[in-house]
């Protein structure tokens, strides 16, 4: 994955400055880079053999969860950024480059603790009231409510958002903003402060976007429909785009060869290969890295030893997971960070496929035969995961059993610190500081592991202020180190979200928040 921080070496000095320096460079430039982008699409861009109207219907494992738009997950993936826009899209991990969106141009101060952000003006919600700074700190405050879905609650809680115009929004920060400002812009759409209470039932939507919601069953679909007064000029193309919630992978195929659907998520892997494989009609779409782990209970059971935990590291066979599960696709090495200068390469493959040594640490922590229950998302890809692990487990002396629960369900489970030991798997983030301030495997607000220690929190404070560079790759270390030492988190494979779309589709760009589908259309 690609990132603004990947690309610089780190032999340069200074380089958390001189990378803020980049961001804002490249996004105080960001009125014209916003000209220029509604010129191309004005013109056609990429997207010159579309043609306009026509429905989209696409078909998800996971029902829409409304609450939820403050959030990222597979249940929202194709119609919250339709609905509900950010500030500024990140495509393909590039922090440094973000799309502007509601926000036309900002600059990052030299001490990466301050941004300020012009706001694009002329915009309306659905219901006709004009777009102001206003909506972004309201926003920005309900991101932070206890109740929120938030993943970013513990970066935002560090910043002092203040509206300097009705169209300019200040950010202070206590820790560096160039490793996660783009990411968490993007990652929390504005909401109407008038109707964001009635989107816990999903009794009203009402946004930004270029589609407003025209009906909604819970359970069962979504229908947008084209926003006729959306501030882009000549977007978006559709006239209509129809989610319905197929949780059957099987029942998805028939529903793309049928016809019936043209983007499907929530395939197996090997049902994505079967349809794309000789090409022809359907492609196969490899979009953010997912992060797959199975993190343990360590307050009591089984797993309160640290010996019992690192026995799970040994007994899991990883390579079986990646072939049967994933098709060969993704890396099995088995640590949280994405890609870049300050990944710690030394620290892969620090547990490998050992059942042996796994049974002798079992007994050392007096563990044989004690029941492990696991908690996951109910579906199939998930199951078949589930399935490698008990098996691996109950081979080296544990009695497995399947917690399998609905995502509402599950999250729900997770948030309030009950879901014990648990299938995990989390979209991966550009750099190590946002990883260890967001993913609620590792975060220290709001976690989701029962785990913790002072150590463990010096660690985890350690990389959020060093924000990157080489005292970054340093914090990486310690930290990962201690990690694996403890053993609370397994990580399994790292893997492509796939997607399968009909060629029929074109403009398809699939982000960490979901589907841009103001850009999607229909071949002419």
């Amino acid at each position: 994955m690609r990132t603004g921080v990947q690309s610089r070496p780190y032999s340069r000095p200074n380089l958390r400055v001189l990378l803020a320096l980049a961001l804002s460079s490249a996004l105080t430039a960001g009125c014209q880079s916003a000209v220029q982008l509604e010129r191309q699409q004005a013109a056609g861009g990429s997207t010159a053999s579309c043609r306009e109207g026509g429905t989209l219907v696409v078909a998800s494992a996971q029902p829409p969860i409304p609450g939820r738009v403050l959030a990222q997950g597979a249940a929202n993936l194709f119609w919250v950024r339709g609905v509900f826009e950010p500030l500024m899209s990140v495509k393909d991990g590039d922090i440094a480059n973000p799309v502007p969106l509601l926000a036309t141009a900002w600059k990052v101060g030299a001490d990466d603790r301050t941004a300020t952000l012009s706001l694009r003006q002329g915009v309306t919600f659905h219901s006709g009231r004009p777009f102001t700074s206003a909506d972004v700190l309201f926003t920005f405050k309900q991101a932070l409510e206890p109740a929120s879905p938030s993943n970013d609650k513990q970066i935002i809680g560090g910043w002092r958002l203040k509206a300097t115009g009705d169209h300019e929004v200040t950010i202070e920060s206590e820790t560096p903003l160039s490793p996660v400002l783009a990411s968490v812009l993007d990652d929390t759409p504005i909401v109407d402060s008038q109707t964001y209470k009635d989107l816990a039932d999903g009794s009203k939507f009402v946004g930004t976007g270029p589609y407003k919601v025209e009906r909604y069953q819970p359970g069962a679909q979504l229908v947008l429909v084209r926003n006729d007064r959306y501030w882009q000029r000549g977007l978006p193309h559709l006239d209509r785009i129809e989610n319905v919630v197929i949780a059957d992978s099987t029942a998805q195929l028939a529903a793309l060869r049928s016809g019936r659907t043209q983007l499907a998520s929530g395939l197996t892997t090997q049902d994505a290969a079967t349809v794309t494989q000789k090409g022809g009609q359907f492609q196969l779409y490899e979009g953010q890295q997912v992060l797959y782990s199975l993190v343990l209970d360590t307050a009591s059971g089984a797993f309160a030893k640290k010996e019992a935990r690192q026995a799970v590291g040994y007994a899991i066979d990883r390579d079986r997971i990646k072939q049967q599960v994933f098709s060969g696709l993704g890396e099995t090495g088995g640590l949280v960070w994405p890609a870049g200068p300050e990944y710690p390469k030394d620290r892969e493959n620090a547990y490998r496929h050992d059942p042996a040594r796994a049974r002798e640490l079992i007994k050392e922590a007096g563990a044989s035969g004690a029941e492990v229950p696991i908690t996951i998302i109910n579906n199939p890809q998930l199951q078949a995961v589930y399935q490698i692990i008990a098996n691996n487990l109950t081979d080296v002396g544990l009695r497995p059993k399947l917690v399998a629960l609905p995502a509402p369900d599950y999250q729900s489970r997770l948030a309030a610190g009950k879901g014990g030991n648990y299938l995990s798997f989390r979209g991966q983030v550009p750099s190590p500081s946002l990883v260890a301030q967001t993913n609620p495997d590792i975060r220290l607000q709001g976690a989701h592991r029962t785990f913790t220690s002072k150590e463990y929190t010096a660690l985890v404070r350690g990389v959020i202020e060093a924000g990157g560079g080489q005292a970054g790759a340093e914090a990486v270390q310690k930290l990962t180190a201690y990690m694996l030492d403890q053993a609370v988190q397994h990580v399994l494979a790292t893997t492509p979200a796939i997607t399968v779309k009909s060629t029929a589709v074109q403009g398809f760009s699939l982000v960490s928040g979901g589907l841009l589908s103001r850009e999607t259309c229909l071949v002419r």
